[in-house]
């Protein structure tokens, strides 16, 4: 993995969740089994309940014109969400 962001998440119940947006390295196939392999890494470094629910992965995340991730980009509906 070389970058990710980390959001909070509104549900359609509007209870919040953590949403993972992920960038995989070349190659990387972005399917529910590494979603798990992620899920249960941070599971086991973090409190439980601090895991993301949701994982998207994208191309590439969106940049500011400083080159800092962009959160507000990051802030719409994820394409492809994975419990």
């Amino acid at each position: 993995m070389t970058e990710c962001a980390v959001l909070a998440h509104q549900l359609a119940d509007q209870r919040m969740t953590l949403r993972a947006v992920v960038v995989l390295r070349q190659g990387g196939v972005g399917d529910a089994a590494k979603t798990r392999e992620l899920q249960d890494y941070v599971r086991s470094a973090l409190m439980p309940f601090k895991y993301p629910r949701l994982v998207e992965y994208v191309a590439e995340l969106p940049k500011t014109g400083t080159g800092k991730i962009d959160r507000q980009a990051l802030g719409a509906e994820p394409d492809q969400q994975t419990d």
